[in-house]
């Protein structure tokens, strides 16, 4: 099959524009913060207090007896700051975990805003379980008390979005993208970013990744998308390739801005297709472009 990159470009409504990077891309990752762990009093106090305090609230909680975790909490209402695990986690931790809206809601109800920052010890905040479980309903529950929490990496910097991108949870993923307004914030670099997209492509969310190419283009350097894109012969199957293509083109589009226009850019959509398509091919897996 004969092609050009204009042609295949044409037929997917696309146009190649110069864009100008600025150079201060590569910002390095902020320090890593202390974490915000709950209060401890109960894990390192009397062992009589843990017993009947945090093992009947743990239990409670984690089989879904919510009208006796309620009970205990009316009654002590400041639990909620309080870990109640060896693991740092709060009574909101387990809770999402459980998947119970109305319980969930309930906790919120009893927490400052700043409570939901509350971090266990792998630096993860309710909102990182949510996204991890990929319950966009109990995320939307957290993210409409304390936005912030869209910006709280783990322990490993791993923010929210990228650990929804990480275990493939689509409707997640568009959620905290659509609310973390393009990934903008302090803690958005580059790099993590970067990080980001790749994770898209690699569990198939290609509509998000094409989204995040357009929207942050500065990421068209990054070469190890092509690479996972070409070891993916399945994305050119008939019923993705609109998106599949608008990414290949996307990705080469901006490559050619980005290199002000150099002799050989030109050509670069071109080449990348025709290397796909061959490692398609040796994958014998049909290819479409249609």
């Amino acid at each position: 099959m004969n092609f050009t990159s204009k042609s295949v470009a044409s037929s997917y409504g696309l146009e190649q524009h110069p864009i100008n990077i600025p150079t201060a891309l590569y910002n390095l990752p902020p320090t890593p913060q202390p974490l915000i762990l709950p209060r401890s009093d109960l894990l390192v106090g009397r062992r009589e207090d843990y017993n009947e305090i945090c093992v009947p609230t743990y239990k409670a909680t984690i089989t879904g007896d919510w009208k006796a975790a309620k009970i205990i909490l009316d009654n002590q209402p400041e639990l909620v700051r309080f870990s109640i695990t060896e693991s740092y986690d709060t009574v909101l931790h387990i809770a999402v975990m459980g998947k119970s809206y109305w319980f969930v809601e309930y906790l919120v109800s009893l927490m400052d805003k700043e409570d939901l920052e509350l971090q266990n010890n792998k630096g993860q905040t309710a909102l990182c379980l949510a996204a991890i479980a990929g319950d966009v309903k109990i995320a939307s529950i957290l993210v409409n008390k304390n936005k912030a929490l869209m910006d709280i990496p783990d322990s490993r910097g791993m923010m929210p979005l990228y650990l929804a991108a990480l275990f493939g949870k689509h409707d997640m993923v568009t959620y905290l993208y659509r609310n973390s307004q393009k990934m903008t914030g302090d803690f958005w670099t580059y790099q993590n970013r970067c990080c980001v997209l790749v994770k898209c492509v690699e569990a198939n969310l290609f509509d998000v990744a094409l989204q995040i190419v357009k929207d942050r283009p500065e990421l068209a350097i990054n070469g190890n998308v092509l690479g996972l894109l070409a070891r993916k012969p399945y994305a050119f199957d008939a019923t993705t390739p609109n998106i599949f293509w608008r990414i290949i083109y996307s990705f080469g589009h901006l490559k050619t801005g980005i290199a002000n226009n150099e002799k050989h850019s030109g050509s670069w959509s071109a080449t990348t297709s025709r290397n796909i398509m061959v490692q398609g091919s040796r994958n014998d897996t049909p290819t479409s472009f249609s």
